[in-house]
This record gives structure tokens, C-alpha cells and sequence, in this order.
């Protein structure tokens, strides 16, 4: 059995899915098919918001696309480290728990004591199947795919290895200062990129263009100017399956994920 209506600012495949037209022998037909219209609605997800966290994250690929002008993205510079790198861990992590602390209020994700940590973002590991994401920079000199959360893939919690650093650096640069380096700055891009998509699905190619987006409406792919995303795969019953038009005027059109 699929899931009758989303869940609040998760994004899963949408089971039937075929884009937004069904053609045969040339002849497009007009029928009821899903669509990704729930994306775009703010009873899914506040539009304002996401615009933010979009642009935040279309600046930092620019910054380190500079930056790629000066340091060769590869496997041989991995450990490079600098103060413009700390600048940029600093600023995709801090954008990555601003992320996770969006879905997790949004879904009433109520913590009794102290402030939201990364075990309070592990949560979302479960119902995203963030261990299951890969990304690609198109950049790095090789094929490489990065998994940001493959520590994640177990039932139990493993520390993050770029988020221990962030924190490490953020709290005490002068000793762990080496660990602002390139690999842990590509490893929290990728984690903030692959948060994004758990959010909004194919929308995320909005960040990943120099210009006019090209919308690429691919659940199992997503590909952009500077990356490409393999989502997780979702049995069916952990899919979505309902029709946007007939559902968004009822008085509960979302629902919230129990955490």
C-alpha cells in the first residue's frame, strides 16, 4: 500500500509517475497522471523558505567553483587546507542544519532539552534514506561519487566524518585547523545538495545551473550543469501515490512524519 498524501516537506517517488504529458505514436493525450505539482505548494513546503535555502546554496557552488580555479578539485588534493576552505565548511554546514532543523520542525519534531544536534538530524536518515544518496561534481577530476551520510547506513548512529570536522574547527581552529580541508568541504556540499533533494525532489537541478534552470523530472537521476544525484530507491509501499489537484483543497492535504 503507497502513501495517500505527502508527508510535510519529505519528498519520496511518486508511484505512476510519467512526467507531465502521455504520448503515443506521436499523439500526446490529455489524462489524469501525477504530478510533482505538491513541490510548488506551500502546504508542502513554504516556498519563501526553500527560495532561501535555493539561493544560499547556488552561492556557495559559485564559491567553490572559484575557488576551483586555484585549488585542482581531485583525489591528490583532497587534504588541502586553508582558511577560505574553513570559511566554506563553516558556512555549508551551518546551511545543512538549517535544512534538517526546517524538516524536522515542520513535522513537529519536539526536543524536551537543550538545542537540535546532529543526533536529533539522524532521524531524518530513516524516512530520507540519506545513507542511500550519491553525488558526482563534475568538476573532480574523476568519476568519483560521493556519499556524504555512508555512515548513516547502519540502524545505529556513526559520527559524520565532515560534520565532526565542522565542529571541530568551528570550536577549536588552531588545533584541527587541517581538518577545513577539501574532501570534508566536498563531503558537506554533497550531504547539503542531497538534504535539499530529500526536501524537493528534481527541483533541486534549480541550484545546479549557471542561468535558466533545465528541469530534469527524473526520479532515479537528477543532473545539472555542476552535479549529479543518484537518489535512494523507495519500495513501493514507502512511495508516494496520489493525485495533487484532487487533495490540495481538503482540509489536511499534508500530514506529518512521527519521528
Amino acid at each position: 500500500m503507497s502513501i495517500p498524501k505527502p508527508y510535510k516537506r519529505i519528498w519520496r517517488p511518486m508511484k505512476g509517475y510519467q512526467g507531465s504529458e502521455t504520448i503515443f505514436h506521436g499523439i500526446v493525450f490529455e489524462e489524469k497522471t501525477p504530478n510533482l505539482d505538491y513541490l510548488k505548494n506551500n502546504k508542502f513546503i513554504s516556498q519563501k523558505e526553500i527560495e532561501s535555502l535555493i539561493i544560499s546554496a547556488k552561492l556557495l557552488i559559485r564559491d567553490i567553483n572559484d575557488l576551483f580555479n586555484y585549488i585542482e578539485p581531485s583525489n591528490e588534493n583532497q587534504l588541502v587546507y586553508s582558511h577560505r576552505l574553513y570559511e566554506l565548511l563553516l558556512r555549508i554546514a551551518t546551511e545543512f542544519e538549517s535544512n534538517c532543523k526546517g524538516i524536522l520542525r515542520d513535522n513537529g519534531y519536539v526536543k524536551t532539552k537543550g538545542n537540535l544536534n546532529i543526533i536529533d538530524y539522524f532521524n531524518l536518515n530513516k524516512v530520507c534514506r540519506l545513507h542511500d544518496y550519491k553525488i558526482q561534481f563534475f568538476r573532480w577530476e574523476s568519476d568519483r561519487y560521493f556519499k556524504p551520510f555512508n555512515e548513516w547506513k547502519n540502524e545505529n548512529y556513526f559520527p559524520l566524518p565532515w560534520y565532526s570536522s565542522y565542529n571541530n574547527v568551528k570550536h577549536n581552529r588552531f588545533e584541527k585547523f587541517k581538518e577545513a580541508n577539501l574532501e570534508n568541504v566536498i563531503n558537506a556540499l554533497g550531504g547539503l545538495l542531497c538534504i535539499i533533494h530529500a526536501q524537493i525532489g528534481e527541483n533541486v537541478s534549480e541550484i545546479g545551473f549557471n542561468g535558466i534552470p533545465i528541469m530534469q523530472n527524473h526520479e532515479k537521476e537528477v543532473n545539472t550543469e555542476y552535479f549529479k544525484i543518484k537518489p535512494p530507491s523507495f519500495p513501493e509501499e514507502e512511495q508516494y501515490e496520489f493525485y495533487w489537484d484532487d487533495i490540495k483543497n481538503g482540509e489536511n492535504p499534508v500530514q506529518t512524519y512521527s519521528f
